[in-house]
């Protein structure tokens, strides 16, 4: 095949020219933005399913300036730090607070707001201060200023108890029920929130000094390009003017979201190092108390939900292979029923939905009774497969030599059906410890929840490295054992 000079010339313009064109593709690429919608008036849906906000339109104008489109992904705000570290997202906003810890990990622009944290309680509850929550549960976001602020001190105000909720909706939900007094979040927020809201009141403002700002990776190519967008947005009175949208007045000319202020830095500079990032010694050692207490709490979540589920299985196996007719119908339709029934869309009605009706579970409760809800579900099945495995004949012979049904079912046939069911069972007993982590969407400390907790404050995503890695240590001998018995009753049987 004859190639021709000009041929060749193109080729070598390719070549030398091709840096150019990535580079100009990659500029064409849309900013992915990750933010926790809800997050009101900062990041919300309105009806017809829009993201609007202050920071949505803030990021939506920083792309149009840049010339590359924008795309908004809802993102838990405790998911927000490791999403942006593993730049799964371009951009993190949730009103996300500028403090020396984050900034070991992450970079952040300039900020564009000034904010302290509030008190929000139902009015006519007769708190009316911080002082008032001596001895009561108090709500925060996970990983959030005001998370922070009430950990460091829960011992001054005498909190009974942090309870960390995703985002404000579930929040404000349990301070409306009852079940916490009190929610310590952002004062623009909630300001906002409750201005349409008679039943619930800001009664006292926490000061923090805290600045919001745009969250990026550290190594992120288009920092400074975003930094820069802002401050010619603020010299346009671009981002005051979103102030008087959202808020009714302009902000005050001293504050970060009127004038152009130094974006944030640290001394070590902005290099990405894996070993810092994902296993990260100090951080393991400041947040390892966090985890072990979240490990005993799913321990004992865990053998709860087991036990419960064992017990609950038996009986309604028992009662679908022999009892009457109509409460076999019962039975099956509540196997049926459960075994279909997603257990996070169980555990979200238990603990959101039954307190409108006068049912109010704490956390831990909740996840145990839908566990076991659904285990029984599970559980009698398995139990039920293993009776009829059992020759008939020694049912007959039972009945022959004039046994009770108590007395056949305790001396004769349940032992031999445990034999039949003990691995299945013990994979079940496996999956029910690790659904406990589901239960970290209603605010139950348990492991998972405590390490979302620690890299949210850290920003670092050791602490979620360091829980898979105790998950593992604890399920993997579980599993390995479950294969060896499966063997070993299989060998017995071939014999």
């Amino acid at each position: 095949m004859k190639i021709n000079c000009f041929t060749v010339l193109k080729i070598v313009l390719l070549f030398l020219l091709w840096p150019m064109i990535s580079v100009a593709q990659e500029s064409n690429d849309p900013i992915v933005v990750g933010a926790n919608i809800g997050n009101v008036p900062w990041e919300f849906q309105n009806t017809d399913g829009t993201f609007i906000g202050f920071e949505i339109d803030l990021v939506n104008e920083i792309g149009k300036r840049l010339n590359r489109p924008v795309n908004i992904i809802n993102v838990p705000f405790n998911g927000l730090f490791a999403a942006v570290q593993s730049g799964r997202i371009d951009i993190a906003m949730s009103s996300i607070g500028i403090t020396d810890k984050r900034l070991e990990s992450v970079a952040f622009t300039q900020p564009f707001y000034d904010s302290d944290q509030s008190l929000t309680v139902v009015r006519g509850s007769g708190i009316t201060s911080l002082e008032d929550l001596r001895g009561q549960i108090v709500a925060a976001d996970t990983g959030s200023t005001g998370d922070i602020w009430a950990t460091a001190n829960q011992e001054k105000y005498g909190f009974a108890e942090i309870r960390r909720y995703e985002g404000l909706a579930p929040a404000m939900l349990d301070v409306v029920i009852g079940r916490v007094k009190g929610y310590i979040s952002d004062i623009p927020a909630l300001q906002y929130y409750t201005k349409d809201k008679p039943n619930l009141e800001v009664v006292e403002r926490i000061p923090t000094g805290g600045r919001y700002a745009l969250m990026l990776g550290k190594n992120s190519a288009i920092l400074n390009d975003v930094n820069d967008t802002i401050s010619i947005l603020k010299e346009e009175g671009f981002v005051n003017q979103l102030h008087l949208k959202w808020y009714g007045t302009l902000a005050e000319e001293s504050t970060s979201t009127a004038r152009v202020v130094p974006m944030p830095t640290t001394s070590d500079g902005l290099i990405f190092n894996f070993v810092e990032t994902f296993l990260n010694m100090d951080v393991f050692l400041q947040t390892y108390p966090m985890l072990i207490d979240g490990l005993f709490t799913t321990i004992q979540l865990g053998i709860l939900a087991i036990v419960a589920g064992l017990i609950l299985g038996l009986i309604l196996a028992l009662l679908k292979l022999y009892a009457h007719k109509a409460v076999r119908i019962i039975v099956k339709a509540y196997i049926d029923v459960f075994r279909s029934i997603p257990l996070l869309v169980l555990l979200i009605i238990i603990f959101y939905a039954l307190p409108f009706v006068g049912i109010s579970l704490s956390p831990f409760y909740a996840a145990a009774v839908a566990l076991t809800v659904v285990s029984g579900a599970y559980t009698a099945e398995i139990f039920r497969a293993g009776i009829e495995a059992i020759p008939k004949g020694q049912f007959e012979a039972s009945e022959a030599l004039g046994l009770s049904y108590k007395d056949m079912m305790v001396d004769v046939i349940l032992p031999q059906a445990i034999k039949v069911v003990i691995p299945p069972l013990t994979n079940n007993c496996i999956n029910v410890i690790k659904d406990t982590a589901l239960a970290s969407v209603v605010a139950m400390p348990d492991l998972l929840k405590q390490a979302t907790q620690a890299q949210a404050v850290a920003a670092n995503p050791t602490p979620l490295i360091a829980a898979a890695v105790i998950y593992l240590a604890f399920l993997l001998p579980l599993v390995l054992w479950v294969s060896g018995l499966e063997k070993k009753f299989k060998a017995g049987d071939t014999q």
